[in-house]
């Protein structure tokens, strides 16, 4: 089955498939090993930065590997690529799919570059998601409050978001609709009747982006709404840095492989929480 198969499955079925951002063998090896434990379909994503630092070809691979040895539908995507040279980059690495972000461009031009991405990927049976509205912050913890920054971006009007998945023919919609990337001081909250409307008005899938500290009734009621792809980057990170610092405080072994299996365990751990959350534990 397909990535396209999975996600059907996630809709019909009600659940949501979590896509987790890994820059490193071990935060890949915790995904996997979450995903075996919980049965569960994944998606491990990489940013522009984390590609940059890991390498797309080498990413695949990884991906692809992992799929192959452990018989388990793990989807390989690209997140949140910044230009469309960099899209089209994702779709020649083998990404089985691939996210253009052109939320920072005008929404002619965005409807236009996303066009090409989507008709480029399609004739290699490759998934794209598009970004209509940019959807703020950063993969890290925020000093500010959700409400300040949500309040400097433009929320999804779902008028807009139907003629824009008409015209581009994009797989999955990435809309704004109060979700933010990172952690901050006070919790998030999505705008459920904006989603809805979405949901209403358009006929593709839907992701939720900035699922981390996401409040559990949120995530719930996004995913009854219709959203079918939930990513979670900052959590990984917490978990993966406040772990690491621990084992270093505590342990003198300079072999980088004997000290990580902490880590990977507590990687793997926010992993499992997020797929049970999510629905798609034993989905696979």
């Amino acid at each position: 089955m397909t990535a396209k198969d999975y996600l059907n499955q996630a809709k019909n079925g009600h659940f949501a498939i979590g896509a987790f951002n890994a820059a490193n063998i071990e935060t890949i090896k915790a995904i996997i090993a979450a995903a075996q434990h919980l049965n569960a379909p994944v998606i491990i994503e990489a940013s522009h930065g984390e590609v940059e630092y890991l390498g797309g070809k080498n990413f695949v691979s990884l991906i692809k590997n992992a799929r192959e040895d452990t018989g388990l539908p793990i989807f390989s995507n690209l997140d949140h690529a910044p230009t469309e040279q960099a899209a089209l980059q994702g779709i020649t690495w083998g990404f089985d799919l691939v996210h253009f972000n052109g939320s920072t461009l005008s929404y002619e031009q965005n409807k236009e570059a996303s066009k090409k991405v989507v008709d480029l990927a399609h004739q290699k049976g490759i998934l794209v998601e598009t970004e209509l509205d940019t959807i703020p912050g950063g993969s890290s913890v925020h000093p500010m409050t959700a409400e300040e920054e949500l309040a400097q971006t433009k929320m999804t009007d779902p008028d807009q978001a139907n003629e824009f998945v008409r015209e581009t023919g994009t797989d999955t919609l990435a809309a704004s609709f109060g979700s933010i990337h990172g952690l901050y001081q006070t919790p998030k909250h999505l705008d459920l009747e904006r989603l809805r409307a979405i949901r209403e008005k358009t006929s593709c899938y839907l992701s939720l982006h900035g699922g981390s500290d996401m409040p559990e009734d949120q995530v719930k009621s996004a995913i009854s709404t219709g959203v079918v792809k939930i990513n979670i980057n900052s959590e990984l990170r917490l978990a993966f840095r406040t772990t690491l610092e621990k084992v270093l405080k505590e342990n003198q072994e300079l072999a980088i492989y004997k000290i990580m299996p902490p880590v990977i365990a507590a990687v793997t751990k926010v992993v499992e929480t997020k797929m049970t959350l999510f629905g798609c534990a034993g989905q696979a």
